[in-house]
């Protein structure tokens, strides 16, 4: 990374930004923007329109999409350690959900509860689909550069 481009950072909840900044010795803190969110599901969502703003408001040369190590292992373990307690309770809400899931093309692009819960395929695939989001949207400067990381 250049030392005098702005950065944004688009990074996933549980990733350490202090940790994350810190190795990236080569940029000074104020060329950084952070945004600290889930990754993209849709060219049109609330992510989408906030990296844009942060693009033209602070003149960003570089977006750099930051994925969890672990992204896919905690929501994939989230659903199976609380899929027994949730039978009872949730069984006529999950059966409408999934309902809905299996119905509602494109909106939802999962195809039941259980793969929405443990998101991608594999932990890079919520970052690889934020990247080609933000790289192939209109509205972005054809002149940034957009890559893709794991945190530490």
């Amino acid at each position: 990374m250049n030392i005098n481009k702005n950065t944004l950072f688009v990074i996933d909840f549980d990733v350490d930004i202090n940790h994350l900044i810190k190795g990236e010795r080569q940029i000074k803190r104020e060329n950084i923007t952070v945004l600290q969110s889930g990754l993209l599901l849709s060219p049109f969502d609330d992510l989408m329109r906030s990296i844009i703003i942060a693009v033209y408001k602070h003149n960003i040369d570089e977006i750099v999409v930051v994925g969890s190590p672990k992204e896919n292992r905690l929501k994939s373990s989230f659903w199976t350690r609380h899929d027994k307690e949730w039978e009872g309770k949730f069984q006529e809400k999950a059966q409408s959900l999934n309902y809905l899931f299996e119905n509602c093309k494109p909106e939802f692009h999962e195809n039941n509860l259980s793969e929405w819960f443990e998101g991608g395929a594999t932990p890079g695939d919520g970052v690889r689909n934020t990247v080609s989001v933000i790289s192939q949207h209109p509205l972005i400067p054809a002149d940034i550069k957009i890559t893709e990381i794991t945190a530490p």
